[in-house]
């Protein structure tokens, strides 16, 4: 399954793209709640991102508030001296005679246009006063109507003024309140024409009144009508220009306008605020719910009008993007995320790629809503980019991942797994090997002692199956501590730490020790297994570390080449793991791995070692165990020893060789090796210019 998707994975990241390009055109995804969420997100940061516009100067604001009907911040006095007022403070509602006093004070202070943003529904006191003065300024007067839902019922309801308002001649004061807002309840748009007919079709999603006549006006296009201003209005529905949040327009509290000392103060300058205005009159009071969400936040409903109104007089109208352009769009979109799919090489640029058309989409969006008046769909053409791109890349990369997989398990059949993950993974380090560098790096050669006397008496079958266990053990051990194994010579390992990756000489070096004392642990469970096995032979090892510069690189001819190390360093640990049998020890350790590693392993001097190619010798050490445990008591005493017989005391280091010897309490050759070396010297002194080193005989 997974070869065939390889295989094909190009035509299958076309065929999503193609599917995304499809769905983004379906009513069944376009319509859902979260696209809609997003889509209106996105409209509400363009609005915030433009800012503010300033407010229309043409335009009110008298606003009914708590304190308009308490009128508790007015003096008793005051209130005394006004009929309106002792009226306004009668309970709710109010005597429509208020409002034809309102009508009235605007009108005497030059007011051209006044909207009473309320549908006086129901009839009350007042009534005949109010229409009388509707009557008279009937040519620049707005009351308002609505449609309604009414609780149970499968329709709008019309609800036009109180009849007894709405005197022969006054038809046309009549406009619409409503404010249509979208599914997440934001007022985002306005229609400024509609009918009960056309109404009911937009609530009901029925086709069959479709060409019913616009014969109801929006409040906000009749007071535009009568202020003489530009009365054109898209009869489509439109994105309202809004010039920013509440308090865009600031409202005058309209008690204040009947007491004579306030309405002379500069905020009404004596009616004069008024002259040659549209004045919007409106509820702001908490108990008339008569609030709307828009882009900008919660906004009063009668400050909504006056920004719709302000739009109007600036025939400033923002038009969704055309079909065929966003059509156009949105395969351009799903048509630039399949070349970036399929034709650039590298993950992070794609990805790049990506992210840099999803700005430009945000940019261009931005540009057109803020310059043009257009507000572009963005949604789509995201989810086109976004869906196919974000598919390609993570099918790419799986079926890659599963590739790189595949290739390193079978790489690490025949080549470590360190070198392995180094030419899979860090590709760049890799190559840069492959011309050679020096670094340091811990080598640890291991060999079985007396396997070529057993290769000619054993039995091939059983040899082999013997040498597979033993190296699954010793292997084991090397890629615990995250070596690499180098190759294996016949029956000797050699591992390096350092090669392909390094976490610093002193860890490297510390794992190497690390693994050759679970080497140790590992044999001697593998002997005890194998006592009763007669087809398996007890085995004996032995292992030098070192640790130095040495050349890594990759050597070999073109036809097989072979990722290894070389030099004087690696040279030293096979010395070093020779010298075991000389020594009789099974691990030998050089000093540099000794003066790093000293502080978590227990090291016994052995012996100055003067190799082949060095003007200095190698002190040489045998690994005692890790400092979990205490040090032989006998150590310190040895190791004095050893200072006695590189000083020429060898009388005295003779005895004490002697003595740790019986400490020990068994024969140890390095004890007896020194003695008799003490012996020798006592009798014939070396030469002046001896330095304590042993040269090998043996290799």
């Amino acid at each position: 399954m997974i070869k065939f998707l390889a295989q094909h994975i190009k035509w299958i990241i076309v065929g999503v793209g193609l599917l995304v390009f499809g769905l983004a055109q379906t009513d069944w995804l376009t319509s859902s709640d979260w696209w809609q969420r997003t889509e209106a997100l996105r409209i509400d940061k363009r609005y915030r991102t433009r800012g503010t516009k300033p407010p229309h100067p043409d335009i009110k604001l008298v606003g009914i508030q708590g304190s308009s009907m308490s009128l508790d911040a007015l003096a008793p006095e005051e209130i005394a001296a006004s009929e309106t007022l002792q009226r306004m403070k009668e309970p709710w509602p109010w005597d429509r005679s208020v409002y034809a006093a309102v009508l009235e004070k605007l009108m005497q202070a030059g007011a051209k246009v006044v909207v009473f943003d309320f549908v006086f529904a129901g009839g009350t006191a007042g009534d005949e006063v109010f229409a009388r003065a509707l009557q008279k300024y009937q040519d620049r007067v707005v009351i308002g109507s609505m449609f309604r839902q009414e609780s149970g019922e499968q329709t709008e309801k019309y609800i036009p003024p109180n009849a007894r308002l709405l005197l022969p001649g006054t038809e046309s004061i009549v406009g619409l309140v409503n404010l249509w807002p979208e599914p997440d309840g934001v007022v985002r748009s306005a229609i400024y024409r509609t009918s009960v007919a056309r109404e009911f079709e937009r609530v009901f999603k029925r086709d069959v009144l479709t060409n019913a006549p616009d014969d109801l006006a929006h409040l906000t296009l009749r007071a535009v009508e009568k202020f003489g201003g530009p009365a054109a209005a898209p009869h489509e529905l439109t994105y309202v220009d809004f010039q920013g949040p509440r308090e865009t327009y600031p409202m005058l509290p309209i008690e204040q306008m009947f007491v004579d000392k306030l309405w002379q103060s500069p905020a009404f300058r004596g009616g004069l605020v008024f002259s040659n205005k549209i004045v919007v009159v409106g509820p702001f009071a908490e108990i008339f719910h008569d609030t709307h969400d828009t882009p900008f936040g919660s906004t009063p409903g009668p400050e909504v009008q006056a920004q719709l109104i302000g739009a109007l007089l600036r025939q400033s109208f923002i038009f969704p993007s055309s079909w065929a352009a966003d059509l156009i769009l949105e395969a351009f979109m799903a048509a630039f995320a399949l070349g970036v799919c399929l034709f650039i090489g590298n993950a992070l640029l794609k990805v790049l790629l990506l992210v840099l058309a999803t700005l430009i989409v945000f940019a261009s969006a931005q540009f057109f809503f803020s310059q043009e008046n257009v507000m572009m769909s963005m949604t789509p053409p995201l989810f086109c980019l976004l869906a196919t791109g974000s598919f390609g890349i993570l099918a790419q990369y799986s079926i890659e991942q599963f590739e790189r997989r595949r290739t390193r398990n079978l790489l690490e059949r025949y080549v470590s797994k360190n070198v392995a993950k180094t030419i899979l993974d860090d590709t760049r380090s890799f190559l840069d090997s492959l011309r050679g560098r020096k670094q340091q790096v811990a080598v640890l050669f291991s060999d079985i002692r007396g396997f070529t006397s057993m290769t000619e008496r054993g039995d091939p079958e059983k040899l082999v199956a013997q040498l597979n266990e033993y190296f699954l053990e010793m292997v084991g051990a090397v890629l615990q501590e995250g070596g690499t194994l180098q190759k294996f010579i016949g029956d000797a390992i050699m591992a390096a730490w350092g090669d392909t990756h390094t976490e610093g000489s002193a860890e490297d070096a510390r794992r190497a020790v690390r693994a050759a004392l679970a080497m140790r642990a590992a044999l001697t469970r593998l002997n005890e297994h194998w006592l009763s096995r007669p087809d398996r032979a007890n085995l004996s090892i032995g292992i030098g570390i070192n640790h130095g510069e040495i050349i890594v690189g990759n050597i070999g001819h073109p036809q097989r080449m072979e990722f290894t190390v070389l030099g004087d360093g690696v040279n030293l640990a096979s010395r070093l793991e020779s010298a075991t049998k000389q020594f009789h020890t099974d691990i030998l350790i050089g000093e540099t791995v000794e003066a790093l590693t000293r502080e978590h392993f227990i090291y016994r001097r052995v012996d100055l070692l003067a190799v082949k190619g060095k003007t200095k010798p190698v002190e040489v050490f045998a690994l005692v165990g890790d400092r979990t445990q205490p040090a032989p008591g006998w150590l310190a005493k040895y190791h004095e020893a050893i200072q006695l017989y590189r000083g020429r005391n060898f009388a005295q280091a003779g005895e004490l060789f002697k003595t740790v010897s019986e400490e020990i309490g068994r024969l140890d050759f390095l004890c007896a090796m020194y003695r008799e070396r003490c012996l020798e010297f006592h009798a014939t002194p070396p030469p002046a210019g001896w330095n304590g080193s042993f040269t090998l005989t043996e290799k």
